[in-house]
């Protein structure tokens, strides 16, 4: 049935010449700004509804020099024009912004300096604009950047840089709040078609290997976009039956890591195609699939606006004389003719969390210590998820036949294990000092899905100079070994900076009077894992965090303690 679509070809002005601009999609356009070939600074937009092409001419401001290789980004309703190279194969640094409402370029006051690049990689998350790698030379040479900034749009400042691995020509997804990096070109300049993610939270990076199926890109070109949790890449690849090349569509689902290849060579074997996206809803004039060889762009009434179709620009002329239009015809699919649909996230988790502490159906509650406030609960959530409460429910316990019962922790810790027995999940941003205490819980009640969830959000997400020592402390009461390693480890590096906060002072003091059974506790063990042969010393601090990429924390001194063991 794919075999029949065929593309829409546009109108408007013609772009002759015109390769590597940048698309920025928004909403039913297209926009496309530069481009090499005849080098140009013009800003164009395709309407994907009329199929037409205009030349945008701005009410005010200086546009951008002209360039390709270049970057645009969507943020706030503005296009974000950074790097690129120039006519003179000049790279460039400057940031231009091109606001969509008031058809106004501006420079905003740039804080930092990066260095200028091409062929690199921009995208915004959380008012931030992710720059990785690209291509870059100074007096003597050209290179392969191997780092990625941050430009925060609120204060328009540069970060310092992050290392990761050298990329140019690569392609870069935002799914969740992961980055993922593909393919592109190393710092040999050999074409490579490996799998990073970056974590943006944390900004760590982590290669993916054992990686099902062997899909290797003819050249670095391509592009990638994602629908749901999978990644879909299209590009130009060797066909080893007939020795030629092809384009071809590749999806992989990033949970499994298995790529699956999607039948589209019929509809890409005539032509050349420059430009691949995702459009989320469907244009008027698109080309419907039929069984018959008579095609048209038209509208398909019977067609679900919201499902996602896949978007390809190119030139389906059998005669293209040098130069000729890259971006003249369209070609639309819709996902779902080739078995991939974007299934809605489940809402089975806000649902549940709704039902907890509403008093509609609630047959029980549940008394935090200090806290006059009762938590509406259910019986029989409680039963399924909480064994120590099916217990107690089946002895015949008072509580359970008053219908009520009182745990000895702070209002906000019992909330928070109260909302993992209704979600099965566990709020990142929750308080660390909560997370801690719902931790020991877990560990006492024997929940170790729990236990093991806190532990990943206080390493990921809450171990610094100041939390350190609690989260070990916590760690030790809960016989959470991983954490106490980690947490033990971290105090090691910082030891001077951990040193002058209240928390190691009081844990020091901890065979003092008033001091708790846990703190002696985690003092007795932070001692017993120091070596006795064991020396300090001091180190520059690194910027390099604990899987060799981007910055880890300087101390207050900027020197960096660590413990060693005296070799004989």
């Amino acid at each position: 049935m794919l075999k029949f679509a065929k593309p829409c070809r546009t109108t408007g002005q013609n772009l002759v010449g015109l390769w590597r601009p940048s698309f920025t999609r928004v909403d039913q356009k297209l926009y496309l700004f530069g481009g090499g070939g005849h080098v140009t600074n013009d800003l164009h937009v395709l309407d994907l509804v009329t199929m037409h092409w205009d030349c945008i001419v701005a009410k005010d401001g200086v546009p951008p020099t002209k360039r390709y290789g270049h970057t645009a980004v969507l943020w706030n309703q503005n296009i974000i024009i950074f790097g690129g190279a120039n006519e003179y194969t000049d790279y460039r640094d400057d940031v231009i912004m091109f606001s969509l409402q008031t058809r106004t370029w501006s420079r905003p006051e740039i804080r930092g300096e990066v260095p200028a690049r091409y062929l690199h990689s921009a995208t915004v998350y959380r008012n931030k604009m992710y720059v990785y790698g690209g291509f870059a030379k100074n007096s003597k040479c050209t290179y392969v950047l191997e780092e990625m900034r941050i430009l925060n749009l609120e204060t328009w400042t540069w970060s310092e840089a992050y290392t990761v691995p050298a990329r140019y020509n690569h392609s870069a997804s935002l799914i969740g709040s992961k980055l993922w990096i593909y393919a592109g070109k190393d710092e040999q300049g050999n074409t490579v078609s490996d799998l990073y993610s970056i974590d943006l939270v944390t900004l760590r990076v982590l290669p993916h290997t054992g990686i099902t199926g062997k899909v290797v890109l003819l050249k670095s070109q391509h592009f990638s976009e994602s629908i749901g949790n999978q990644l879909v890449v299209f590009g130009k690849y060797p066909n080893e039956a007939t020795q030629t090349s092809l384009y071809c569509l590749w999806i992989m689902d990033l949970d499994q890591l298995e790529w699956r290849k999607l039948d589209v060579d019929q509809c890409l074997e005539n032509g050349v195609w420059n430009y691949f996206t995702i459009v989320s809803k469907r244009a008027q004039r698109t080309p419907r699939l039929e069984s018959g060889d008579e095609m048209e762009c038209s509208m398909d009434v019977d067609e679900d606006e919201s499902t996602p179709r896949l978007v390809f620009l190119g030139n389906t002329e059998k005669d293209r004389p040098q130069p000729y239009d890259h971006f003249r015809e369209v070609l639309s699919i819709n996902v779902e003719y080739l078995g991939v649909f974007q299934i809605p996230p489940s809402n089975l988790q806000s649902q549940m969390r709704m039902m907890l502490d509403n008093d509609e159906f609630s047959d029980f509650t549940v008394i935090p210590q200090g806290s006059s406030r009762k938590i509406h609960v259910h019986r029989m959530i409680l039963s399924t998820r909480w064994p120590h409460f099916r217990n107690m429910h089946a002895s015949g316990m008072i509580e359970s036949k008053q219908g009520s019962m009182t745990l000895p922790e702070p209002y906000a810790v019992v909330y928070a294990f109260l909302s993992f027995l209704y979600t099965d999940t566990v709020d990142s941003e929750l308080d660390y000092s909560v997370v801690c205490d719902v931790m020991v819980m877990a560990n006492m009640y024997l929940l170790e899905r729990l236990k093991k969830l806190c532990a990943s959000i206080l390493h990921r997400y809450h171990l610094q100079i100041d939390t350190c020592v609690r989260i070990f402390q916590a760690a030790c009461v809960s016989q959470e070994h991983g954490l106490k390693k980690l947490s033990q480890e971290f105090i090691f590096r910082h030891c001077g900076a951990v040193m002058k906060t209240e928390d190691w002072m009081l844990m020091w003091s901890g065979g003092g009077e008033g001091s708790s059974g846990e703190q002696r506790a985690a003092l007795e063990e932070f001692i017993d894992s120091v070596p006795e042969d064991a020396s300090l010393e001091t180190t520059p601090g690194s910027r390099r965090n604990s899987e060799g990429y981007g910055a880890g924390y300087d101390s207050a001194a900027n020197f960096e303690p660590s413990l060693r063991k005296d070799v004989p």
